[in-house]
């Protein structure tokens, strides 16, 4: 059960990795928000997604 946990770590990361980049890069955020917000948001999201994988990656090397 742990490594279908461990899946879905590596898995959510590397989605806010992607949500993020898409939002910085690509026009899939509504136009009305600032251009600054939507950089930002999405900065936000891909350095949680790193977060994500290397706490994973941490905790699955120690456990």
């Amino acid at each position: 059960m742990n490594n279908v946990f461990t899946y879905i770590s590596y898995s959510m990361g590397t989605l806010f990795i992607v949500l993020g980049l898409a939002i910085i890069f690509t026009n899939i955020a509504p136009n009305y928000l600032p251009e600054q917000f939507k950089i930002m948001m999405g900065i936000v999201l891909l350095m949680y997604g790193v977060f994500r994988l290397v706490s994973t990656k941490l905790r699955n090397k120690n456990g």
